[in-house]
């Protein structure tokens, strides 16, 4: 009679006993875990290089105002801070110069003659013409300077603009109350006239120029950096065409030499400043028109030049 074998074996009593369902269940989530799958809604993202519509451009800016406004706070009164006298220099800068000048000019060359009350002409002439001269040296390789947050973050790149051109706006605030008191001070004993109030909208409408020319600067350096060369050749042609130490009366005999500077909006700021500080006289209709014409038209077409190559600049080096 033959032996019977069981070729199944023996089972392994140490291994778990689990159900058909349990396998099932055990399997089922296995599957689930190599095939998981994270779903994004992406609809709300946008590449850090888009240009929004002008109006959607505007209210990005205007949303972020309080930052802009922070910024600017933030960054202002620095100058000298590394220097034993410290803030103290956003005052002896513009003095000092203006010493040098009245020595050049005022004494050794003597362009005095025919200007009525020429230092103080000539006090108002320098700091004010500085403001110009530092607003379009900001704007010089702005975009490259920011480079790092340009790329890193998704904002309207005109606030960069701003933020600089408003904290030039804070920090100019204390030399042009010092030009002014000194200005107005050598003209003792005659009292100020009340048309000094009138420095206050002056001094505004010429920070919203230098905005202007700033957005017109930063994206011509951030694409063609040569032209940071120019800059300086262009600042220094605005100094002896703009009137610092000398009146346009100077040129009646050069009608061509008259024209350029009467056309020049940095001219008609100086002459307004010092209409209203120094002369007790409200400017002419024909220099208010200018200054107004040049600082919201500047502002409107440097903004907009500005904006269309706001894409461009994350690709800046």
């Amino acid at each position: 009679m033959g032996q019977h074998s069981d070729n199944s074996g023996p089972k392994d009593l140490d291994s778990p006993i689990t159900s058909p369902a349990q396998d099932l269940e055990d399997s089922t989530r296995s599957t689930a875990r190599r095939s998981r799958v994270q779903i994004v809604d992406d609809s709300e993202l946008q590449p850090l290089s888009s240009r929004p519509s002008l109006g959607e451009y505007l209210r990005q800016l205007h949303s972020r105002r309080h930052f802009i406004m922070a910024d600017a706070r933030k960054r202002s009164f620095k100058t000298g801070q590394d220097m034993f006298l410290g803030r103290l220099w956003l005052v002896l800068q513009p003095l000092l110069e203006v010493s040098v000048y009245i020595l050049i000019f005022g004494i050794i060359l003597n362009v005095s003659r025919g200007i009525e009350h020429f230092v103080s002409y000539l006090i108002i002439g320098v700091v004010f013409f500085r403001f110009v001269a530092r607003g379009i040296n900001s704007g010089s390789g702005l975009i490259q300077s920011s480079k790092g947050m340009i790329s890193s973050f998704k904002f309207p790149r005109a606030a960069l603009v701003l933020s600089k051109v408003l904290n030039q706006f804070l920090e100019n605030a204390i030399p042009a109350l010092i030009a002014v008191i000194l200005a107005v001070s050598l003209l003792i004993p005659e009292p100020p006239n009340w048309t000094i109030v009138l420095i206050i909208p002056i001094y505004i409408l010429l920070h919203i120029f230098i905005l202007g020319v700033v957005f017109i600067v930063a994206r011509l350096t951030a694409f063609v950096p040569d032209i940071k060369s120019l800059i300086s050749l262009v600042t220094r042609a605005l100094f002896f065409t703009s009137g610092i130490f000398f009146s346009l009366e100077r040129f009646d005999g050069n009608p061509t030499l008259h024209a350029i500077m009467q056309g020049n909006p940095v001219y008609q700021f100086l002459t307004a400043a010092r209409e209203v500080t120094i002369y007790g006289s409200i400017p002419t209709l024909e220099t208010t028109l200018t200054i107004i014409g040049w600082t919201f038209g500047l502002l409107i077409l440097g903004g907009l030049y500005f904006w269309r190559a706001e894409e461009r600049y994350t690709s800046v080096s």
